[in-house]
């Protein structure tokens, strides 16, 4: 609605997962790094964690698009209230292997079957499981159970569980240590720096065909990180609603008054329960 108005090609601040928008912030690049490493050298069990909005899943999208071809990658989402057994069916589906499955050791067998097939082949095989704060503990140990897929020399099946902070709290936990023990690299998300929002913005904007200077008058920097506290989520979703706002009044470029004028209004209506912040995990900008 704004584009042409801003000089865009299209809009910079979209919630969704694309990474062709992803900054790498000093953060966001160790990330990244750790990722690729422990994918491409058969690391076994991977830990991604954040806070909401902080761009792990956006982060992940970047990682699959940088591994080689020969590497393999399923993605397990919506994790909530699953069985073992529904978990297992995700994974089988997710990896497109074909077969009669009637118990868990059908799908078992088929998985195991289809991975030495991969190693014979010198090709790769990883499950990511997003969101995984939301699997139970029968579910967890599934999942480990799955690590023990494996040869005398190789892993069969490399694993990236990613998930809220809360997911830490519980591999923390006794009945998990199994588990716990066997992460070989893990990567907590942090927040933007204060000095890492005029780049994510200009970065963004820069994608969408624009330029920073006419879309953003200086100034306003501060008060999308006191909006935000960092969250590369709510900084776009300020960022959206204000570039609607410029272009309703026809300002350009937006001065930081408006900035900040918009921020409070977002604030009060967050307040009120008429703005969630949050969105939706599966949209981590």
């Amino acid at each position: 609605m704004y584009e042409s108005f801003f000089e865009l090609d299209e809009l910079p601040f979209e919630l969704t997962p694309d990474p062709r928008f992803l900054w790498l912030s000093e953060a966001h690049r160790e990330g990244l790094a750790s990722l690729y490493y422990g994918i491409t050298r058969r690391k076994g069990f991977i830990l991604l964690t954040g806070e909401v909005g902080t761009g792990k899943t956006t982060l992940l999208r970047a990682a699959i698009d940088s591994i080689p071809r020969e590497v393999d990658t399923g993605v397990v989402m919506n994790t909530a209230a699953l069985t073992r057994i529904d978990l297992l069916k995700l994974i089988v589906a997710e990896f497109q292997i074909q077969g009669r499955f009637e118990t868990k050791a059908d799908y078992i067998i088929a998985l195991n079957t289809f991975l030495l097939e991969r190693l014979r082949n010198n090709l790769n095989t990883v499950l990511i499981v997003d969101e995984a704060q939301n699997l139970d503990m029968a579910n967890l140990e599934e999942i480990r159970l799955l690590s023990n897929l494996e040869t005398d020399t190789e892993k069969l099946l490399q694993i990236v569980l990613t998930g809220q902070p809360e997911l830490r709290r519980m591999l923390g936990a006794p009945a998990l240590r199994q588990l716990r023990q066997r992460v070989a690299i893990e990567y907590d998300v942090e927040p933007l720096r204060p000095d890492e929002i005029a780049p994510y913005l200009a970065h963004r904007i820069q994608v969408a065909g624009g330029s920073y200077e006419r879309v953003f008058a200086p100034g306003s920097e501060s008060t999308f990180y006191a909006f935000s506290e960092g969250c590369p989520r709510l900084v776009s979703l300020l960022a959206d609603r204000v570039l609607l706002s410029a272009f309703a009044k026809q300002v350009r470029p937006v001065p930081p008054v408006l900035v900040e004028t918009k921020a409070k209004e977002m604030i009060a209506a967050r307040r009120q329960g008429l703005v969630d912040s949050d969105d939706s995990e599966t949209r981590d900008g």
